[in-house]
């Protein structure tokens, strides 16, 4: 019994032994981690700061780019930057007096609603910004013939497909569905926005029976490149209902062609 005894407690003793070093080693782990953690917070609260000073050194050259983006960096606010809207704001009004594209969009969606939309900033309020939005919609059109997409500070966006989605149904201006046809028709023939399965949903959600829905979507989709969503939505009409959707591409083409009288189509169309 007593060597049995003795056995036990030695198992005990390993057995708590054991669990201190597992103990340890976790102890040990999260300290680095936290370690690790706090490191790469320095490095990047650095490389923000290097940033934003070759922003401002950028922008006090004249440097288009340099100033938009410093303007939304003020806008928006950073641990590495104070917030200063007035600053932020007079940098976009003068890189967009230039003419610059993503300075013209910035400023145009933050006249529209107060929200720099690509950035996820903070949103502005009246006092801060007044609204105005016949500005607003103004310059994102403006931005839409410098290039299709206003890139490099906002990435993934048409210019022309977001003056679509605004007068279409975005409550920010009065619904106008002419102009939100003319502008998605102008985000295909000026920038061969490719989406096809967008446009059809965008007309063809719980309408699948809807004749009307299905001209006015294939209307669109001829203007674009042959796909198996055009193909199918084809086959579901009427030859009749064809030809008249073929009519209602003609007419949006003339629109579009009469519109560049006053916003011309953007250069390098395919760069987007």
């Amino acid at each position: 019994m007593r060597l049995f005894s003795r056995d036990r407690s030695r198992a005990a003793l390993l057995i708590v032994s054991l669990s201190l070093i597992g103990g340890t080693g976790c102890i040990t782990a999260s300290i680095v981690n936290s370690v690790q953690q706090k490191n790469a917070q320095r490095v990047n609260a650095e490389m923000q700061r290097t940033k934003i000073e070759g922003y401002k050194v950028a922008a006090s050259r004249g440097d288009l780019e340099a100033m938009t983006q410093l303007g939304m960096e003020y806008i928006n606010g950073s641990p590495s930057l104070e917030r200063d809207i007035p600053r932020g704001i007079s940098l976009l009004e003068q890189a967009a007096a230039k003419q610059y594209g993503p300075a013209e969009y910035g400023l145009g969606w933050l006249l529209l609603n107060g929200s720099n939309r690509q950035h996820y900033g903070r949103d502005l309020s009246a006092g801060q910004l007044p609204p105005d939005s016949p500005r607003g919609i103004e310059l994102l059109k403006r931005s839409s013939t410098r290039s299709c997409s206003p890139s490099p500070v906002f990435f993934n966006r048409f210019s022309a497909f977001d003056v679509s989605e605004i007068y279409r149904d975005s409550g920010i201006i009065r619904q106008d569905i002419r102009q939100a046809d003319l502008w998605l028709a102008r985000s295909i023939l000026d920038c061969r926005y490719p989406f096809h399965t967008t446009i059809r949903y965008k007309f063809l959600v719980s309408k699948e029976t809807d004749t009307a829905a299905k001209i006015k979507t294939l209307a669109f989709l001829l203007m674009l490149p042959a796909s198996d969503t055009l193909t199918k939505l084809q086959a579901s009409m009427s030859p009749a209902d064809i030809e008249v959707a073929q009519e209602r591409m003609a007419l949006l083409r003339q629109a579009v062609l009469e519109s560049k009288q006053q916003y011309p189509a953007p250069p390098n169309p395919s760069q987007r």
